[in-house]
This record gives structure tokens, C-alpha cells and sequence, in this order.
């Protein structure tokens, strides 16, 4: 859920969100913007009930059957060591700041890091996808946009190994470059069907960035949601029941 706080005294408006409600939002419908911040929330459909239980199941085979080393703090800072961390045990935290004409607004995003890890010198976040017909993205020669903000989000995010955003449990991940890993898996099987993997440069930061600052401006009501103007959006949204724009 989206959430305004307008009473803080550091001359800042606050808007605090999952991760998951920005990429959902700017990747794939804008009016979910004031139905999540009315409180409104989505239907849990089938599918992502049969994708959260292959998550947890992915953790569960790793925990079983990886052996993964402790990671240390001397390991962390030093950006030529290898490391790497266990799924889903990794926190993120993306916060910026944007002024407008007549406000200043303070974004803070919050999620959970399917994996990280650094390669040489190479900051590395993945997310996987579990999805039901993994045979439709055959022809699709980039992921949807929602799933790459969300990778591009982690990639600039500060990192806790809880979930409270505790300052004493922050630390960075020190690299040369960073790299998103977007997998798309079977639900069934879990294995992998289609990678889509590129460095983050410029232009990805820039749609990250103004991506953010549109969030920004429609949470805060200076800007109007654009309509994507498909009925077939429409008609998959978990929201549609709630909204008044559906076509």
C-alpha cells in the first residue's frame, strides 16, 4: 500500500511503498496509484498464490542442498572478493528526493532480493518469475517493464539482513558495474525457461529515475495517471473490480 505522510517537520512529504507497488504502478497500470493509496487492496489471484509457494519452495531446495557460505562484513566491503548470498534473506531500501514547484516529496521503497551477489567487481541482482505458461515469452525479446524496474530498483537500493530497514543491519555492496538477471521459470518445475541479462547503464538509469519521479508526482496529485488504453490489461488487472477507468 501506498502511504502520504504530509505531517513530518523536516519539509519533506513522505511516500512509502513496496517495491512491488512502484513497478506495478509505472510498469503496468498508473491508476493503481490512487486505489493503493485509498487502501484498497488486490484480489490474490491463483496464479500468484501457485508463485509465491514456488518461491518458498526455491529457498527451501537451496537451503537443503546448498551449501552456502557465511558472508562477512571484511568480504562485503571489499569489492574484489566474490560473494555471495543466500536467497531471500537480503533486504532493500531505495529512497530519493524530488522537488517540485509547490512540494518536496521523500519516495521510500521497500522489498525483498529474490538473490544477490557481486562477480567480479560486478554487482549481480536476480528475480525470478514463475509463471504458468512459460512458453509465452517464446517471442518477447525484453522482459515487461514492471519486472525490469523492479530489478533496477534492487540494483540502487541500500541492503539490510532484516526486514525493518534497521540503520545498524544497512551496508552497500561496492562494485564497477551492476547487472540484472530477470529469470523466467516454470511453475511446475521451477527450472529455468528464458533469461533476459544486461548491465545497467545510462539509459535504464534514466527510465529508472524518471520513472520514480512520475511515482512521485501522481502519488502527491500534481500529476493525472496516463491510461495504457488496452482492454486486455484491463481485464487481467487484480484491481479492475475497484476501478472506474477499466475499459
Amino acid at each position: 500500500m501506498i502511504k502520504i505522510d504530509r505531517e513530518r517537520d523536516d519539509g519533506f512529504t513522505a511516500i512509502t511503498a513496496a517495491v512491488t507497488d512502484f513497478t506495478d504502478s509505472m510498469g503496468y497500470c498508473e491508476y493503481k496509484i490512487p486505489l493503493s493509496i485509498e487502501g484498497i487492496k488486490p484480489v490474490q489471484s491463483q496464479s500468484l498464490v501457485m508463485g509465491t509457494k514456488a518461491h518458498a519452495a526455491e529457498q527451501r531446495y537451496e537451503k537443503e542442498h546448498v551449501k552456502m557460505e557465511p558472508v562477512t562484513e571484511q568480504q562485503i566491503k571489499d569489492k574484489q572478493v566474490d560473494v555471495e548470498f543466500a536467497r531471500e534473506i537480503i533486504y532493500s531500501s531505495l529512497t530519493v528526493e524530488f522537488e517540485f514547484p509547490a512540494e518536496r516529496a521523500r519516495v521510500t521503497l521497500s522489498g525483498r532480493i529474490d538473490k544477490i551477489a557481486r562477480a567480479d567487481q560486478t554487482l549481480v541482482v536476480q528475480d525470478d518469475k514463475f509463471v504458468g505458461k512459460p512458453q509465452s515469452y517464446d517471442n518477447k525479446t525484453q522482459p515487461y517493464p514492471s519486472q525490469l524496474l523492479q530489478v533496477l530498483t534492487y540494483l540502487n537500493s541500500s541492503y539490510f539482513t532484516g526486514r525493518g530497514n534497521n540503520p545498524e543491519d544497512s551496508f552497500q555492496m561496492p562494485n564497477t558495474q551492476k547487472m540484472w538477471v530477470i529469470r523466467i521459470c516454470d511453475r511446475k518445475t521451477r527450472e529455468p525457461y528464458k533469461t533476459y541479462s544486461e548491465m545497467q547503464d545510462k539509459h535504464t538509469l534514466y527510465y529508472l529515475h524518471t520513472s520514480l519521479k512520475k511515482f512521485a508526482s501522481i502519488s502527491l496529485g500534481i500529476d493525472s495517471p496516463n491510461h495504457h488504453n488496452s482492454r486486455a490489461k484491463c481485464n487481467a488487472c487484480n484491481l479492475k473490480s475497484y476501478c472506474r477507468h477499466r475499459i
